[in-house]
């Protein structure tokens, strides 16, 4: 190859040339053979002659007086002794910074860096080195388990922003469905709740700010760290893609000390949310009599928080039944695969509430007016259940064609005993049975309950039992009257409406419904009291105003909830 600086006849002699314009000191574009032997890049030349503007100019390294061309500097002979490949491999390498006519093709692997044929017989001298192509190519492979890392990293924080923006976008529809539930109640008591809407109002908006603000920063910091690991991410790629060497090691480095490297990018991922908050009312007193009672009916903004957990359920809504905003179902028991019956506690409009049967997809199949409201019932013993009822008379007229013949659980309850009994029906009668008693006792005034499975265990949610009280949850032993056990919860805002005996993760555990928190409570037993353990599907924004609760043969579990609408909570295996 001939250089700028060698006359063409010395090209053969010891291939020392260089490849380098010593006008831009880059590698040769187009170069052009002066009459001295010195060779420039074509561009270089029509720069250097736009400034002369004259017919002729200098040599930049020789001073010689070269005449242009009638053609102009294009004119002038290309160096043919510069082959295009050889330019173009030249190109593809990084020149040296100390020895800016030599080539970066060697590795130190004492320094740790890309160095020429020059350093090498100098500063680096008696250093180990190796060929930069084998150091490159290792660097790239390192590169691509680094980017497969990163893209792991990117991955998780993508999900974590998308939880942050649900969470968020959750806390701002509690909080507009509490302003609903908050305007609601004072539409009724307009007279005298101005004052009181006011302090409820701007405790909501300071609670739910607070918890707005909170995620908002959570969900600015984690969009800022997958922006960080998105912008490693392309680093990497690009480097991978067609970086120089020196790029490639100047990335590998950044993945083993920077901000790549494993620590940092682990830095970035681990911070997790823990819990999940929402505002609720929380019921107080004030001083004075009439904004007593006003407060109660209100109910003040506090947060509740719930703390996430792996998802042991999936939730489904099946259907809607009753009319709307006012309906509230008592109770409801999955009679088999395809039928479900549903005791009204209230019907907007109506008087009545009577218990009415659907199909697993809405439609109305019976409807027993002769036993008017607050009903309860419970599955046990396969697709067949467990009755119970606060009336005189039996509901068995619900289910003549799934009892025929069978074997189920029935607790009838009068107004201070509950008798726990097995019942057969002997033939096609359902009402020809066979009773045996199980175990009584002696409770106050319910509202529901439920029996374990071991027949050893009996709670009652109670009804407050004073006015301005609160309901409680009672835990009975068999064969004692008074209760063992009296269930705190973990907020005064709890407002326990249903209790449910359940197989959860393999364990038998009591669930609360809890209708001022939006919420199911998880409770053990251990020895004779009640313990909270957690939520049930903490956050889910289906689950409002939960107010009866079942599970059927297929190990489901089955939620009534505000205006009607019925759940089903599916374990995951």
């Amino acid at each position: 190859m001939a250089t700028g600086g060698t006359p063409p006849h010395l090209a053969g002699e010891e291939r020392k040339e260089s490849l380098i314009c010593s006008l831009c000191l880059e590698v040769f574009t187009c170069p052009k053979l002066l009459p001295c032997h010195h060779t420039f890049c074509l561009k270089c030349l029509e720069d250097l002659t736009a400034c002369h503007g004259t017919a002729s100019f200098s040599c930049p390294q020789c001073r010689l007086d070269v005449v242009i061309p009638a053609g102009g500097v294009a004119a002038f002979q290309s160096n043919f002794y510069l082959h295009s490949d050889d330019l173009e491999r030249a190109r593809s390498k990084t020149l040296c910074m100390t020895h800016p006519d030599q080539i970066l093709d060697l590795y130190c692997t004492d320094c740790k860096q890309a160095v020429c044929l020059k350093c090498v017989l100098t500063k680096h001298k008696q250093h180990d080195t190796k060929d930069l192509s084998e150091v490159a190519t290792e660097a790239k492979e390192q590169l691509k388990k680094d980017a497969a890392r990163l893209q792991e990293a990117v991955s998780y924080m993508t999900a974590e922003v998308s939880a942050e923006s649900k969470e968020l976008k959750d806390v701002q529809d509690k909080k507009a469905a509490l302003q609903e539930a908050i305007k609601n109640k004072h539409a009724t008591l307009v007279a005298m709740a101005n004052k009181v809407r006011d302090v409820s109002m701007a405790s909501l908006d300071t609670v739910s700010g607070e918890i707005e603000s909170q995620v908002s920063k959570e969900l600015d910091m984690k969009q800022s760290n997958l922006d960080e690991l998105s912008q490693l991410q392309q680093q990497t790629q690009q480097a991978i893609d067609s970086g120089t060497s020196c790029k490639l090691l100047t990335v590998v480095k950044e993945m083993r000390e920077g901000r790549g490297s494993p620590q940092a990018v682990k830095n970035l991922t681990s911070d997790k949310r823990k819990y999940v908050r929402r505002p609720v009312l929380n019921r107080e007193m004030t001083e004075d009599a009439i904004e007593q009672s006003v407060t109660k009916f209100f109910g003040s903004v506090h947060i509740v928080q719930m703390e996430t957990a792996v998802p042991e359920v999936t939730v489904k809504e099946m259907f809607s039944c009753g009319d709307g905003d006012d309906t509230e179902v008592f109770s409801l028991c999955p009679v088999d695969d395809d039928t479900v019956w549903v005791s009204f506690a209230r019907r907007k409009g109506k008087d009545d509430a009577p218990c009415e049967t659907f199909d697993i997809k809405g439609a109305s199949i019976y409807t027993d007016t002769s036993t008017l409201g607050k009903q309860a019932c419970k599955c046990r013993d396969g697709s067949n259940g467990m009755c119970t009822t606060t009336e005189t008379g039996s509901l068995l007229q619900t289910f003549d064609k799934s009892l025929k013949n069978t074997t189920f659980k029935l607790i009838k309850v009068s107004a201070k005993d509950a008798d726990i009994k097995t019942v057969k029906v002997t033939s096609e009668d359902p009402f020809e049975t066979e009773d045996t008693l199980l175990f009584s006792i002696k409770v106050g005034t319910h509202r529901v309950f439920d029996v374990d499975s071991s027949e050893q265990l009996f709670v009652v949610v109670e009804e407050a039992q004073s006015p301005g009280g609160q309901r409680q949850v009672l835990l009975y032993r068999r064969d004692q009257h008074t209760p063992v056990s009296t269930y705190t919860p973990p907020t005064a805002a709890c407002q326990p409406s249903d209790v449910c005996f359940y197989k959860l993760g393999g364990r038998e555990v009591l669930l609360v419904a809890d209708k001022g928190t939006d919420s199911v409570h998880v409770l053990h037993v251990k020895g004779d009291k009640l313990k909270f353990y957690r939520y049930l599907a903490p956050g889910c924004p289906l689950l409002v105003q939960p107010t009866a609760l079942n599970m059927d043969s297929q190990g489901r579990l089955w939620v009534a909830c505000r205006k009607g609408t019925i759940l089903t909570f599916t374990p995951i295996a």
